[in-house]
């Protein structure tokens, strides 16, 4: 009789579970921009294609599967914290502002930076910052990132 343990179960559906979260997540984030319009078979499309580029590349799956794991340590956490406020003050107004939002947002951002340096092995070194300057696509993108500033100010 072949006994199955739940953690190797777990890991052979790993890239299915990776795949159907990649694709959810990218279906949900373009539903909500309507980056490419309101036609919900191109999003669904787009985000398949994606997660597939994305299950694919192994890096990228331990990548996910690591930062999800922490990202469900830190929404647990943050329901703790909020419940207890809410027990001992009655409110959660009082943290729930834009500054706390803010500051959630670049502790999850400085999160993803570092936990990719742990995965894909890249750290920013004085001689690869300069090679990045040095390349032909450093203008192209230096005049994308000023385009985009100027039509923002213009605009507003």
């Amino acid at each position: 009789m072949v006994e199955l343990n739940f953690t190797s179960t777990l890991n052979f559906l790993m890239p299915l579970i990776s795949f159907l979260f990649i694709t959810v997540v990218i279906y949900a984030v373009l539903l909500k921009t309507k980056l490419l319009g309101d036609n919900k078979g191109i999003h669904l499309f787009v985000s398949f294609l994606l997660a597939i580029f994305v299950v694919v590349n192994l890096d990228m799956r331990r990548y996910i599967q690591f930062s999800g794991a922490w990202i469900a340590v830190f929404i647990v956490c943050m329901v703790l914290i909020l419940t207890l406020i809410t027990f001992t003050h009655g409110q959660v107004d009082m943290i729930m502002n834009k500054y706390v939002a803010w500051a959630l947002l670049i502790i999850l951002l400085l999160f993803f930076v570092i936990s990719s340096t742990f995965f894909f092995s890249w750290t920013l070194q004085p001689n690869t910052v300069w090679t990045w300057f040095n390349t032909e696509w450093f203008g192209f993108v230096l005049l994308l990132v000023v385009a985009g500033v100027v039509s923002w100010v213009l605009s507003r």
